[in-house]
């Protein structure tokens, strides 16, 4: 499960567990890009090995939900506060939690879904539509990138996937 935030997000390789200096929105967003990642990785895996195992990735777009009241509140910074208020003001596109479950639906249940796709609502924006299969977002490219972010997980965790 991603988000919208991944697509500006980059992984803070220097700091990941952002103990030098924090920042909610950046922390949210390198979370979410790994989220992507980590999928997009497991599915090449699977793939590579034959394994009869699908990994999608979803993301729901700006879906109006807890997140946004609650968010700040447990987020606790004034800047962050000030985002979600803005938010709030309902000046951008936005779904509710009934459209933003799509993607999600379609990745976990549509038969015709694909090994490493991507689904998110499908519009220029990416923030509303209907749920369709969307590009991967460029924040998640590069040739080690999602396998780097692999690396590290399963060091920091002591699991990793079978050397089958």
């Amino acid at each position: 499960m991603s988000s919208i935030a991944a697509q500006a997000a980059s992984i803070n390789f220097a700091d990941v567990e952002w103990e030098k200096k924090y920042s909610s929105w950046r922390a949210y967003g390198q979370s979410k890009l790994a989220d992507l990642l980590m999928g997009l990785h497991l599915a090449r895996v699977s793939q590579e090995r034959g394994w009869r195992l699908l990994s999608t990735i979803a993301h729901p777009g700006y879906t109006k939900t807890n997140l946004q009241s609650a968010g700040a509140a447990a987020l606790g910074s004034g800047r962050t506060t000030m985002m979600m208020r803005i938010m709030d003001l309902d000046v951008l596109p936005s779904m509710d939690a009934v459209q933003g479950a799509g993607p999600e639906l379609m990745a976990a249940t549509d038969p015709a879904a694909r090994n490493g796709a991507f689904y998110g609502p499908k519009s220029r924006t990416g923030m509303t539509g209907e749920a369709a299969e969307v590009p991967v977002y460029r924040s998640a490219k590069g040739p080690t990138l999602a396998a780097s972010v692999w690396a590290l997980a399963a060091a920091t965790t002591g699991v990793d996937l079978p050397r089958v």
